[in-house]
C-alpha cells in the first residue's frame, strides 16, 4: 500500500472541506472545525479499511479459482480452474472415468 495515503488524504480532504462548509451555516466556527477535523480521520481511516477488504476479498477470489482440488480413485488432482469458463468445466468434469467416483461400488 505504498503512497496509497495520498487517496486517503483527498477523501479526507474532501470529508473535511464539506463537513466544514455544512456545519459552519449552523455553528460556531470552533465547533465546525472540530466536527471537520473528525471528518477527516474517519474517512482517512475509512479509506485504509474499505480498500484492506477489498484487496484482501480480491486475493482469495482470485487463490480460489485457479486451483481446484479433486479425488479421483483416491488420488488427489489438481485441476487448473482458470483454464476452464463456462461448459467446459463440465465436460472435463464429465471425463473422470465413473468406477473412479464410486469407488467401485456396483449398484
Amino acid at each position: 500500500m505504498a503512497a496509497n495515503w495520498k487517496l486517503n488524504a483527498f477523501l479526507g480532504l474532501t470529508a473535511f472541506l464539506l463537513t466544514y462548509l455544512f456545519s459552519y451555516t449552523n455553528n460556531m466556527w470552533q465547533t465546525s472545525l472540530f466536527r471537520a477535523g473528525i471528518g477527516f480521520l474517519v474517512f482517512f481511516v475509512l479509506g485504509y479499511v474499505v480498500r484492506l477488504v477489498l484487496n484482501k476479498v480480491k486475493i482469495k477470489n482470485t487463490s480460489s479459482s485457479i486451483h481446484e482440488h479433486h479425488s479421483v480413485e483416491g488420488r488427489n488432482v489438481e485441476v487448473d480452474a482458470s483454464k476452464y469458463e463456462g461448459n467446459e468445466w463440465e465436460e472435463s468434469f464429465q471425463q473422470i472415468p465413473l468406477n473412479g467416483l464410486h469407488k467401485g461400488e456396483n449398484t
